[in-house]
């Protein structure tokens, strides 16, 4: 007898309604498909050497070679205030990893195992909190390419590590691994990811490399990146610049919680254009509506991944909208209400949560990882986890064991493919029950 006849016949007696329950209860809890954890992993800060070491190191090696090999980072200039190379290196770990099964590049869909690194050191005297480890206002992020069955099979095995954890963080947003976090870096599923990662990627299916740079003083950022075609670095013209292959931008540290100063080197042109508001945001409050209304229009479709992609975006105008938009919708309340702008903000169905921190500092540059010992999560990756989620439910469900009657397992598709796969439907039409994201949510 099934636990569903088992309960149709409970009327006639509470002895089978008991069995039901025990039996229920005794399952383990299914995943519901790929969730926003799943496809976006932030590791926690490390708080020891022991547990910085328990990361991924640029020079660990898999089956595919090294994560990041030696010869491509002295391609990069420093990028933490003038520290050497050396040094950086050295204390250079993977802080998060994205899986996204279509990279939009030249009309092709790229899989992709993505990984962002910042080096970790010994908090300064100017931190938050000067004391122990924090990352470094510097980043490099590593792109690995796949084909599609060697994608696929990458999902098998991580799906099954993530059965292994019996844990569904699927109805939870986006923010630090929370197995992860619970069980720690030297924990059975950190183990095992890091093993998993260094079975897929090296520099064998290494593609792209970009980087962050801070430089002395913290006032100014680089941005710059190269392909790598026929084992060789090719240069990355970042959109909107004309030429360009570096872009930086300049702050005055007068204020913490203002732009003030601001110029951007070489200033991007054509619409969804911000650089007002990177100039100075201290005097918002003066400008015409209309160019308000702009300002806001720009920062919801820079942040809509079914507008504007790595393709189209420059470097600066991307980094800087997480804390440019929530410094502009939260000082002129109207825009947060005004119908043209919700309707080129990124919507999703089930609705996503934002929980990015430090949002209000020019000086957080950071879209994905952490500023100093705070975790920093921007709406950009937060919406583009959302498609990537609805994509890997779409194309591939994973499969989850159910126990069945007389023991064993059943193995099919989790249910959560039909419901999460809506999340990659991208829409600048209004639409019942779908969520807009042009409220900042301060």
């Amino acid at each position: 007898m099934t636990c569903f006849t088992m309960l149709a016949a409970a009327r006639h007696g509470l002895a089978n309604l008991f069995a039901c329950l025990a039996i229920l209860l005794s399952m383990p809890l299914q995943a519901e498909g790929w969730s926003m954890n799943d496809a976006t992993i932030v590791y926690p800060l490390p708080q020891s050497a022991a547990e910085l070491n328990q990361l991924l190191a640029p020079h660990d090696v898999g089956p595919g070679g090294a994560l990041l090999p030696l010869k491509y980072w002295q391609r990069i200039p420093p990028i933490n205030q003038g520290e050497s190379a050396a040094r950086t290196y050295r204390n250079l770990r993977v802080v998060a990893v994205r899986l996204d099964p279509c990279f939009k590049y030249q009309g092709d869909c790229l899989p992709q195992v993505r990984m962002v690194w910042q080096p970790i050191d010994r908090a300064d005297y100017a931190s938050v909190s000067p004391f122990g480890l924090e990352a470094k206002d510097a980043s490099v992020h590593t792109f690995h390419t796949m084909d599609a069955d060697v994608f696929r099979r990458f999902l098998e095995d991580y799906g099954q590590l993530l059965g292994a954890a019996a844990r569904n963080v699927g109805q939870v947003p986006l923010q630090v691994h929370p197995v992860i976090r619970e069980q720690g870096l030297g924990g059975e599923f950190s183990r095992g990811l890091k093993t998993l990662l260094l079975k897929y990627c090296g520099a064998q299916n290494l593609w792209r490399v970009t980087s962050m740079s801070t430089l002395v003083g913290g006032d100014k950022w680089e941005f710059r990146g190269f392909n790598i075609v026929d084992g060789k670095p090719v240069e990355i013209v970042i959109p909107r610049t004309g030429s360009a292959r570096t872009q930086s931008f300049f702050v005055s540290r007068a204020s913490d919680r203002e732009y003030s100063n601001g110029l951007i080197t070489p200033s991007p042109t054509g619409k969804d254009n911000i650089n007002l508001l990177l100039r100075d945001s201290r005097f918002l409050a003066n400008k015409d509506a209309a160019i308000l209304k702009g300002l806001g229009g720009s920062v919801a479709r820079i942040e809509n991944p079914g507008i504007h992609s790595p393709e189209s975006m420059d470097c600066v105008s991307c980094h800087s909208t997480q804390v440019a938009g929530s410094l502009l919708f939260g000082r002129i309340q109207w825009l947060n209400k005004d119908p043209q702008i919700i309707g080129q903000a990124f919507r999703s169905s089930p609705p996503v949560q934002y929980l990015a921190a430090t949002q209000n500092m020019p000086r957080v540059f950071r879209a994905l990882g952490y500023f100093e010992k705070s975790p920093v999560l921007s709406r950009r990756v937060i919406n583009e986890t959302a498609i990537a989620v609805g994509l890997l439910n779409e194309k591939h469900p994973r499969q989850v064991s159910l126990p069945v009657q007389g023991g064993g397992n059943a193995s099919r598709s989790s249910p959560g493919g039909e419901v999460s796969s809506k999340l990659a439907a991208v829409s600048t039409d209004r639409k019942p029950g779908l969520t807009a994201a042009a409220g900042r949510d301060l």
